[in-house]
């Protein structure tokens, strides 16, 4: 279709909810062979290091399944399934295209029993497209005659126990551990989920010494900063509540800086989390605008803010809509709640992404910020101690403002929200924008000067794109590239219109954002339906 694929910012946000806290980043990747499923000859390509690694890891998967204990066998198949990853891949079509060609067809090469196995295995803890392909390999070695062995039919199916939820006072973060058990012998994975932002897993695990993981979830290990946390038991339906949504958003960013140890338990850990029922958990109170709104008003007229209120009360007010309309991005969180790393989150990434601000506003940040995190210590009872350790992180905080505030990224990414970003703004709905917007024009690598709320800038960042593309048939290159961009600006400033509908729809299918707007600007205009084509 084209002779170019992406702008040089690959990670395009998806059509789905992101945070206006971040722009769309890539990391360099590097192809995974699959010569590392055959044997390397005299005459073949020297050895690499990553086929090394996969010759290692692989040796240990086959030794697993020769075993034919199940939790083995499904540990050694998550650490494969997650090479690419571990090796600096960063692309999901290479991650599926090391798992079809190392791991679906090296089964088949293996043959007999244990192959099945493996392909068994792949199909209980793989992606959609790693499940399909596995389910046809099997389905070709069963037609010959080869069945895997008896044990798989326990794969997959260890039975939830126990679940506990560890969190600390300030809100940043939670930890949840559930257990599981194949026959008598009991096993438990452990999620940690970071609440600074919308809450995405930070780091999975899997222990078979039960008794350790729950001393280390339900407190007594002399953890530091154990003070500040706190834990109870939870039902089954509400770990799921707590960690899936995180789990997914954690696999669903190919840049996140995973550690090896998690980035192994990844599948398995995902698997289990399918075990959970998806009904039944505790309902959680939904803080509406009005309640942000009486928050604000309630801090306005408190002790803590009376100096602040007297110097500006306007800017007093946007900073208190702005710290406590953050709560907004995720169900449940009090409009009073803040900790350290979500104060940082909050002033060094959310405020620099999203708010142009008045001068006014900018010189009243330390005395506004000052005055509505002791309020929240005091509204929260923090006590003595973690009034202390929230207050000492204030100043270390807004020294890095200014820094973060005019970095030339910041500056960039603040346009994907102009016209959006009101301090009272709804940041669920803000981030809906937002994303939309990412996805229909990324941030490219080199943008500077740059401003994405000039419609100039948007043209040029197009017509960069999409020059070297080789145009539907018709149409010039110059009448491509306006068709191109009139669909980027359709889905710029509207998501409820046709164009932006089909773009879901085809991203959803598994189609690129960039053949996504190739294939719409060589739609004619009563095909795609949308006043912004014509």
């Amino acid at each position: 279709m084209s002779k170019k694929t992406k702008p040089r910012r690959s990670a395009a946000a998806s059509p789905a909810r992101t945070s206006p806290a971040r722009s769309s980043q890539s990391s360099p990747s590097r192809p995974v062979t699959s010569r590392a499923s055959q044997p390397v000859t005299d005459q073949g390509p020297e050895p690499t290091e990553a086929d090394a690694i996969v010759r290692r890891v692989l040796g240990d998967l086959w030794k697993a399944v020769a075993a034919g204990e199940p939790l083995q066998a499904e540990i050694e198949a998550s650490t494969c399934m997650e090479i690419p990853r571990v090796l600096g891949v960063r692309d999901p079509a290479e991650e599926e295209q090391f798992r079809a060609t190392v791991l679906v067809e090296g089964a088949v090469r293996r043959g007999g029993p244990e192959g099945a196995a493996l392909l068994r295995l792949l199909m209980a803890m793989g992606t959609q497209a790693t499940r399909r392909a596995a389910s046809r390999a099997l389905a070709q070695l069963t037609s010959e005659g080869i069945y895997p062995p008896e044990w798989v039919t326990e794969i997959g199916k260890a039975a939830p126990g126990r679940a506990w939820r560890r969190w600390d006072v300030f809100g940043d973060d939670e930890a949840v551990a559930v257990m599981f058990t194949y026959g008598e012998a009991e096993h438990g994975i452990l999620v940690q989920v970071d609440l600074a932002g919308i809450p995405v897993a930070t780091a999975v695990g899997l222990s078979s010494n039960a008794d350790r993981l729950i001393e280390a979830i339900s407190g007594g290990s002399g953890r530091e900063g154990e003070e500040f946390e706190r834990s109870e038991t939870i039902s089954l339906a509400d770990a799921r509540v707590h960690i899936a949504g995180p789990i997914d958003r954690m696999d669903r960013d190919p840049g996140a800086g995973l550690a090896n140890s998690s980035l192994a338990f990844l599948p398995l850990v995902r698997s289990r989390v399918r075990r959970l029922p998806a009904e039944g958990a505790t309902a959680v109170t939904e803080f509406t605008a009005a309640d942000r709104a009486a928050a604000v008003d309630e801090f306005m007229k408190s002790p803590q803010a009376a100096d602040a209120v007297a110097a500006d009360e306007g800017s007093t007010r946007f900073w208190a809509e702005v710290l406590t309309g953050y709560s907004g991005r995720r169900a449940g969180e009090p409009p009073d709640q803040v900790g350290p790393r979500k104060l940082a989150h909050i002033l060094l990434g959310h405020v620099p992404n999203t708010f142009v601000l008045s001068p006014a506003q900018r010189g009243h940040l330390e005395p506004a910020v000052t005055a509505w995190a002791r309020w929240s210590a005091d509204r929260r009872d923090l006590g003595e101690a973690g009034t202390t350790v929230l207050m000492d992180r204030v100043p270390q905080v807004l020294s890095r403002f200014g820094q973060a505030y005019d970095d030339p990224d910041a500056v960039a990414v603040r346009g994907y929200a102009s016209g959006l970003a009101a301090s009272d703004a709804d940041i669920a709905w803000l981030s809906d924008q937002v994303g939309r917007r990412m996805f229909a024009l990324p941030l490219p690598e080199q943008h500077a000067p740059l401003d994405l709320a000039d419609a100039a800038d948007r043209h040029r960042l197009v017509a960069d794109e999409f020059r070297e593309c080789t145009p539907p048939s018709g149409l010039t290159s110059e009448e491509f590239i306006k068709a191109a961009y009139r669909v980027v600006e359709a889905m710029w400033h509207d998501g409820e219109n046709p164009v932006y509908q089909a773009a879901r729809r085809m991203f959803a299918d598994g189609v690129a954002r960039h053949d996504i707007i190739h294939r719409l600007a060589g739609t004619p205009v009563p095909t795609v339906g949308s006043s912004f084509l014509r």
